[in-house]
């Protein structure tokens, strides 16, 4: 390991995308000694000052377009996880033989200790965040990021001490990592996303499985075993797999009623507790039983895990509960981003749903939904670029409004929602046409539901 990272700084390195990964990776390159070139489509003035830093630092910003030089001519080029592969000057830079790494790639040979890394279409958050609680309240030194909050390459310039990294990692991030490999790699599961990005379903959930594709014997792969493209990587394992699943008895982490039954090969069984655990739903048991299993295998103890369980709060955004209403519970969920994500929070509700769907698509078929809401569905309320094809999707098995945005589509959810009913907001779809972020999209929601005055 020590002799590849002997090697790894070029004397000429080309950083593609500025943004917070590629500026961190940029700084990281120029304390290294590397000569680094950057490149975005963005303008100057979109950045806000934020390469201001850089310039001080030496680094030759080209923006607004890219050119042919820069690629060719580089020695290694390190890509954002926003950039598309199939960029031509990448592909050309490929094809002449000019190695291409991923922000997270380069971060890690630079590493030392112990990596778990969770990824999954759905879940990794909040599973991440827990996972890290779990450590720290161990006694552990950990870092917590990838890709949320801090880029591992931020942490390895930084030089903070820890003993064990928790990283987030898409698949955007895997498909530049070439020889990345997570002492404890997490899965929790696959379903369709990020269509606009990939080939076809098979190219994704590919991504996804890599995650696995260089673990040793000594390593530890912990899957969703109720997730059937994730238990099918089991018998092509080199690591050693610790199985979560809510219906498999056998399983080394199971559900029996508000009990998680724990039972690793290398430790003695246990048994948690869900009975005061704040983070409620069946996707919130599945995060639960897979950052279990992941802290298990590194040496928590049950105690500890335990007082995490009760105590962790939850994150904004994912299946959070505002308020209620004359009667109504309205529910924030603008971290649903795609069907599975939607099929998930579906799963909490056994009383009227009134949905909010919508945002720019990814490509993938809604009619997904349409089984389970036309038990559940007492309306969708499409909005955003993708509201036609959800609404086509969807006819005929629940009742369709279309509107502009979500501010029309949440005020007539309002006129159709009676005392029982739930509005949820799991749009289904990214927030690029008219948001930020989820974040954005989300806080746009809340103060739609603060804002419903107590006497209307």
């Amino acid at each position: 390991m020590m002799s590849e990272k002997a090697d790894l700084v070029p004397s000429k390195a080309l950083v593609v995308g500025l943004g917070v990964s590629g500026r961190s990776v940029c700084e990281l390159l120029l304390d290294r000694g590397a000569h680094v070139t950057a490149t975005d489509l963005r303008p100057l003035h979109e950045f806000n000052g934020a390469l201001d830093r850089l310039k001080g630092k030496g680094c030759l910003l080209r923006l607004g377009s890219h050119t042919a030089e820069d690629f060719l001519k580089a020695e290694q080029i390190i890509v954002s996880p926003g950039v598309p592969l199939d960029l031509d000057l990448l592909v050309e830079a490929r094809y002449r033989g000019i190695p291409i790494l991923g922000e997270l790639e380069w971060a890690w040979r630079q590493v030392t200790v112990p990596v778990i890394a969770v990824t999954g279409t759905n879940g990794k958050t909040t599973t991440t965040t827990l996972i890290g609680e779990m450590l720290k309240a161990s006694g552990r030194r950990v870092f917590v990021g990838g890709n949320i909050g801090t880029p591992l390459s931020r942490w390895v310039l930084d030089g903070d001490p820890a003993d064990i990294l928790v990283l987030e990692v898409s698949s955007f991030q895997l498909d530049t990592a070439t020889t990345f490999r997570p002492e404890v790699g997490v899965l929790l599961n696959i379903t369709e996303d990020h269509l606009d990005r990939y080939p076809d379903f098979a190219g994704y959930a590919d991504s996804k499985l890599s995650v696995f594709s260089r673990q040793l014997p000594s390593d530890v792969a912990v899957l969703n075993g109720d997730d059937p493209l994730c238990s099918s990587v089991i018998p092509k394992l080199r690591g050693r797999a610790l199985v979560s699943s809510r219906r498999d008895p056998a399983a080394h982490a199971t559900g029996r009623g508000n009990e998680i039954l724990v039972r690793i090969p290398w430790r003695k069984p246990f048994a948690l507790s869900l009975e005061n655990a704040r983070l409620k739903g069946i996707h919130n048991e599945e995060n639960i039983r897979a950052a279990v299993l992941a802290v298990s295998s590194m040496g928590a103890e049950p105690s500890v895990i335990q007082e995490v369980i009760d105590d962790f709060p939850g994150l904004p955004h994912r299946v959070e509960w505002l308020r209620t209403w004359r009667g109504i519970d309205f529910y924030n969920d603008s971290k649903g981003t795609n069907v599975g994500a939607v099929l998930k929070a579906l799963e909490n509700f056994d009383r009227p749903v009134l949905i909010l769907l919508g945002g720019r698509d990814k490509l993938g078929s809604y009619a997904a939904l349409a089984e389970s809401l036309e038990v559940k569905g007492k309306g969708a309320f499409v909005f955003g670029e993708a509201a036609p094809r959800i609404a086509g999707d969807l006819a005929g098995h629940v009742p369709v409004e279309s509107f502009k945005d979500l501010d029309s589509a949440f005020a007539e959810a309002v006129r159709w929602a009676v005392r029982g009913d739930v509005v949820l907001l799991s749009p289904a779809c990214s927030s690029f046409d008219q948001y930020e972020s989820y974040v954005q999209r989300g806080n746009h929601f809340r103060r739609l539901v603060e804002g419903l005055a107590e006497d209307s």
